[in-house]
């Protein structure tokens, strides 16, 4: 899969339009709140958080960091998914913290701090196929799982550098990854079999996206892709209705998804407990050692003008 319509090396201007059109700011907290910490303002009630529509609402989101941390921001707004419209407000002061994902390349490029997470608001967050029980045959999940069984943190890592920072084009980054695992020789596991790859709109999961693709077209699978098609909202029904086949997920988040009361933090407790919520007609394949949790981050002028190194700074009055 070539892709054409992801955001990645997208000119500031274009970004910009980007910021003014989509990011919707869902209001500014009452002043004077305090996230449970006294009748003081708390240092989040000064800043505005800046995410994924569904993290508004997800219990490990603005719930979570409630609940948690007494952590309450003072706003909201509405950006991408751990893509470059998030990474640019932050940038640019639009929002003063973000939730980006541990293995972006721009955190580090962009000098920007990742709060420590010391209560686990965030679950384990294992890469791994979501696939349409119809399409998850014998042969198509030895293809899948033989990709899990090489994933790792450092993969994923690499991959995503090479696809923002290289710009590099993830179809040819996940070939060239397939050939350096010795996933490429070819093969018939997967004849027969028809199914449509999706990604979500950020660059990380079109890059995993190809490599699945690549590795079934390699095994003799017909393959479609739809890159970049949204957030869970957009996804998850085409997934249900059959339009979409098979998606790369994290566990942590889609479990939560499914049912936001689970509270398995640890990577074989995610797994389980996302096995039996999942939706009658999905099933989720082996999950690999690669994980790519959700982060609050700030810029290091925020971390360096509050004294922000945890979560739990933001819950402290001023």
């Amino acid at each position: 899969m070539i892709r054409k319509f992801i955001l990645v090396g997208a000119a500031s201007a274009a970004l910009a339009m980007v910021l003014t059109a989509c990011g919707k700011d869902s209001g500014k907290a009452d002043a004077g709140s305090t996230g449970g910490s006294g009748s003081k303002a708390t240092i989040a009630s000064k800043l505005i958080l800046g995410g994924p529509p569904e993290f508004e609402t997800r219990v490990d989101g603005v719930p979570g960091l409630q609940h948690n941390y007494g952590v309450a921001f003072g706003g909201y707004k509405v950006l991408d998914t751990g893509g470059p419209v998030t990474v640019t407000a932050l940038k640019n002061g639009q929002v003063d913290a973000a939730d980006l994902f541990t293995t972006d390349p721009s955190i580090a490029a962009n000098n920007f701090v990742i709060l420590a997470d010391p209560k686990s608001d965030f679950a384990a967050q294992n890469v791994l196929p979501l696939i349409n029980k119809a399409k998850a045959t014998p042969g198509s999940a030895k293809v899948l799982n033989a990709v899990s069984a090489k994933l790792d943190t450092a993969s994923l890592s690499a991959i995503l550098t090479k696809v923002q920072n290289d710009k590099q084009d993830p179809d040819t980054v996940a070939k060239q990854w397939l050939k350096d695992q010795g996933l490429d020789a070819g093969g018939t596991d997967a004849a027969g079999v028809a199914v449509t790859v999706g990604s979500a709109n950020f660059p990380e999961s079109v890059a995993l996206a190809d490599i699945y693709a690549e590795a079934l077209k390699d095994q003799g699978a017909k393959v479609s892709t739809k890159p970049s098609i949204g957030a869970r909202e957009v996804y998850i029904p085409g997934l249900k209705d059959g339009s979409i086949d098979l998606i790369p997920e994290y566990s942590g988040s889609i479990l939560q998804y499914f049912d936001p009361k689970a509270t398995a933090t640890s990577p074989d407790d995610v797994y389980a407990a996302l096995q039996k919520a999942l939706p009658a007609g999905l099933t989720v394949l082996d999950q690999s050692k690669a994980q790519d949790s959700d982060a609050i981050v700030v810029t290091k002028a925020t971390a360096d003008k509050y004294g922000l190194k945890s979560i739990a700074d933001l819950a402290k009055t001023q």
